[in-house]
């Protein structure tokens, strides 16, 4: 095997360095003027891995991604803002970008509420939706108005699980996982680089009243193949047939 040759498979089985980030503001974004207050932080390149870690702070409501007891059917759906958890995501560059949101007993119970803890096993049922840019601003004027609530607050105590939001002007609808029967849930996006916003939650009839949920999430990327890099790869491979 030629030095080319040898540089080539090196290239094909070089390990990928992982550099996710994903950090919890337990008062939301620090880093935000306004708007929605977000609990996480997440920073992703093409080919990484990030989860959240086992903190008292990772929890959410039973119904927090959707309150049944908020519309009549064939209404817009609601889920609500401060029971729900929300991410602020960053692809460093385009990929596949697969969120999985799933049960965790392990999440330390600190408070006097909820007796016994976090019990997921009590009726989590992850669900989650995902918008493109973030919101850190005050709620527009007219919108304020009509909703009743303080602009300055950047944020509205519910929101549109199914859609773009009113008050969060600056997000835009890509898509949803909506779950009512499993302990978790997984949904994959091809994306390109930039920013995202996640709404994370449970889907529990509300009828019912169990404590809140402890979670855990992970964000997991794969790259997403470019031609002149499959063209490359192709030849690369082309030209160890030929050799052999």
């Amino acid at each position: 095997m030629t030095t080319r040759h040898i540089a080539f498979a090196a290239l094909l089985a070089a390990p990928l360095t992982r550099a996710a980030t994903v950090n919890f503001h337990d008062a939301g974004n620090p880093d935000a003027a306004g708007g929605i207050g977000y609990e996480w932080s997440v920073t992703l390149d093409g080919d990484d891995v990030g989860v959240t870690p086992d903190l008292a702070g990772s929890h959410v409501g039973a119904w927090s991604w959707e309150d049944q007891s908020m519309f009549e059917p064939g209404d817009p759906t609601a889920g609500w803002t401060h029971t729900s958890q929300w991410a602020s995501i960053t692809l460093t560059e385009a990929a596949y970008l697969t969120i999985r949101l799933e049960a965790n007993g392990s999440i330390p119970f600190t408070g006097s509420g909820n007796v016994g803890g976090f019990r997921p096993s009590d009726g989590f049922f992850p669900s989650f939706t995902l918008f493109s840019g973030v919101d850190q601003d005050e709620i527009p004027v007219e919108i304020a108005d009509l909703l009743g609530a303080n602009p300055a607050d950047g944020e509205f105590h519910t929101y549109n699980n199914r859609g773009n939001i009113d008050w969060a002007e600056d997000l835009t609808f890509i898509g949803l996982k909506e779950n009512s029967t499993e302990s978790s849930a997984e949904a994959t996006w091809l994306l390109p680089a930039g920013t995202y916003t996640l709404a994370m939650g449970s889907n529990a009839p509300s009828d019912l009243n169990p404590p809140r949920q402890g979670f855990k999430a992970t964000f997991s990327t794969i790259p997403e193949p470019s031609s002149s890099l499959l063209a490359a790869l192709a030849g690369g491979l082309a030209v160890l047939r030929r050799r052999r």
